[in-house]
């Protein structure tokens, strides 16, 4: 076969086109496939056919998660933080129409950590272009100045098949001047606040786990006067009234 001759995707069968598709560690991807993959997967070059096949697999059943997602709270403003605390679920997002953006959606007890990390830069803007000499008139040099820039990103460690770090940026675009720039602010504000419900939704969990995990002591009954252990609903183990 030529260079260029068609060939099928490994995943659904369809052609991948004249460049040879999207390589996996044994098989091809269409562009299709390639575009329903999580933008957090690691190398796709790392999964083979059968892998990515329960990663699309897993963005099917995350899609029908968001289209019935019905969010009780959300944080930020560029970036947000979307939470539905009856489920403990949540997704991080730009994006407003995220039903079709598709954003991966993790659970409260997958979160390992999170972070703010501010990116510091500089550029180099031009004020007056350079002019050659011309006429008898000397060469004017160009005329620039050293700018620097800020951009905020949230950084979050998660337990997931298929996802373990992200990294969002708050801000749409660079930031100048730092904390003098309103915009600065509101993104540092943002980020934090960001941060900050991550860890409590993580904590939170971790605070449920211990309760769950501490001993069972009895108790006496106040309508029967035994000695009871409570079952799961706090009830009195002989006379079923509610120890409290």
């Amino acid at each position: 076969m030529g260079l260029f001759d068609r060939k099928n995707c490994d995943v659904c069968g369809g052609k991948v086109g004249l460049l040879g598709g999207k390589k996996v560690k044994d098989g091809r991807l269409c562009s299709d496939c390639a575009k329903k993959q999580s933008p957090y997967l690691s190398s796709r070059k790392n999964f083979t056919v059968e892998e990515m096949k329960a990663h699309l697999a897993d963005r099917e059943a995350n899609l029908e998660i968001i289209q019935n997602f019905e969010p009780t709270r959300t944080v930020g403003s560029n970036l947000k933080l979307y939470i539905d605390d009856d489920s403990g679920r949540w997704f991080l997002t730009k994006s407003r129409r995220y039903q079709e953006s598709n954003p991966d959606v993790f659970s409260s007890d997958q979160i390992l950590g999170a972070r703010v990390d501010l990116e510091k830069g500089t550029r180099v803007e031009t004020l007056q272009e350079a002019v050659p000499a011309k006429d008898g008139k000397p060469a004017v040099p160009a005329r620039t100045r050293e700018v620097a820039y800020y951009n905020f990103y949230v950084m979050a460690d998660v337990s997931h098949p298929w996802v373990n770090q992200m990294r969002l940026q708050v801000n749409n675009s660079s930031l100048e001047g730092g904390p003098r720039n309103p915009d600065y602010l509101e993104a540092e504000r943002d980020a934090n606040e960001i941060v900050d419900t991550l860890l409590a939704l993580r904590d939170g969990v971790m605070t449920d786990k211990a309760e769950k995990a501490k001993p069972k002591q009895k108790v006496v009954c106040p309508h029967c006067g035994a000695m009871t252990m409570p079952d799961e609903n706090g009830a009195c183990e002989y006379c079923m009234g509610a120890v409290g």
